[in-house]
């Protein structure tokens, strides 16, 4: 057994977020033979999405880290 998880975000862009949690591996056959199970594991995932609001308020403290970073 696996012992991580992936998460999976998308933006709304409108301050939230979707989040959905995505396999690690896809070590099940099925995957490889059964398209019909494909979707209903697909439709699972997608059926328990959830949307986040993601807080702004400290995005002006942010920003000054934020802007003290050099890439080299």
């Amino acid at each position: 057994m696996a012992g991580t998880t992936n998460i999976t975000y998308s933006s709304n862009h409108d301050g939230t977020i979707n989040f959905y949690r995505d396999p690690n591996h896809y070590q099940d056959e099925r995957y490889l033979t059964d398209p019909t199970w494909v979707k209903e594991e697909s439709k699972k995932i997608l059926n328990n999405v959830k949307t986040i609001q993601i807080p702004i308020s400290f995005d002006n403290q942010a920003a000054q880290i934020i802007s003290k970073i050099q890439v080299k």
